[in-house]
């Protein structure tokens, strides 16, 4: 089996897609309906659901404060 090089950098292979996000975070908000789930594994995993969702669809920028240093 040959390996094949690839130099091709893309930011969307190692990025998570929202879509896929939202999904599991109804498919969790319906083990919970259902009982499937604990209560605190329950907002554990949407804890971290939310947290890659939000990561997908926003991009946070850093705030300039002018306070007179020249760097």
């Amino acid at each position: 089996m040959k390996i094949r090089e690839n130099s091709d950098f893309n930011r969307a292979q190692g990025s998570y897609d929202a879509d896929h996000a939202a999904a599991a975070i109804e498919e969790l908000d319906q083990q919970r309906a259902a009982g499937e789930i604990e209560p605190h594994a329950y907002l554990i995993k949407k804890r971290s659901l939310v947290r890659l969702y939000l990561k997908a669809t926003t991009t946070p920028r850093r705030k300039q404060y002018d306070e007179g240093f020249d760097l």
